[in-house]
C-alpha cells in the first residue's frame, strides 16, 4: 500500500513537471492576481454580487493564463513592470514585518533618497541616522 502511494505521487509529480516545462510559472504578478481573486471570492460569498463574481473569474483566469503561458519574455517584462510599480508598497511591508520580528531590540527605517532599509537600535530617543548606501542624513525617534 505504501509503495503504491509513493508510485502515484511520483507519477503525479512527473506529470506536473512535464506540464510546466517551458511555461512561465507562478510569478509575483500571478500570485497577486490569485490573492486578490481569492479575496473577491470571499467578499462575493457575503455580498452575492454579479460584478464581483465576474471580477473574481477574470482575475483567477488571468493568474492561470500567466502561470501556464509559454511566452516567457513577455510575462517576465510584465512581472518586472509590476514589481517596479509596487516597490514602495512592498518595501514598506517588509520594514513593517522586520519591525514586528525584531521586537524590542531594533527599529528599521527606509532612506527617503535611495530606498535602503536601515536598522537602528531601539530606545535611544531622537538620533541622526546616516544611510550607508547614499550618505543621506535624517533624524528619527527610536
Amino acid at each position: 500500500m505504501k509503495n503504491s502511494l509513493r508510485q502515484m505521487r511520483f507519477a503525479l509529480q512527473s506529470f506536473l513537471m512535464r506540464l510546466m516545462y517551458g511555461r512561465n510559472g507562478f510569478d509575483n504578478m500571478a500570485r497577486a492576481c490569485y490573492g486578490v481573486s481569492m479575496i473577491l471570492l470571499v467578499v462575493n460569498i457575503f455580498a452575492g454580487s454579479v460584478i464581483i463574481y465576474f471580477m473574481w473569474i477574470g482575475l483567477f483566469a488571468y493568474s492561470m493564463f500567466r502561470t501556464f503561458s509559454r511566452n516567457i519574455p513577455k510575462r517576465y517584462a510584465e512581472n518586472q513592470k509590476y514589481l517596479q510599480m509596487t516597490r514602495g508598497i512592498r518595501s514598506r511591508g517588509e520594514v513593517l514585518k522586520l519591525n514586528m520580528q525584531s521586537g524590542s531590540t531594533s527599529k528599521y527605517y527606509i532612506c527617503s533618497d535611495c530606498g535602503q532599509k536601515i536598522r537602528v537600535p531601539k530606545g535611544k530617543g531622537k538620533i541622526e541616522i546616516r544611510c550607508p548606501k547614499c550618505g543621506n542624513r535624517f533624524i528619527k525617534k527610536t
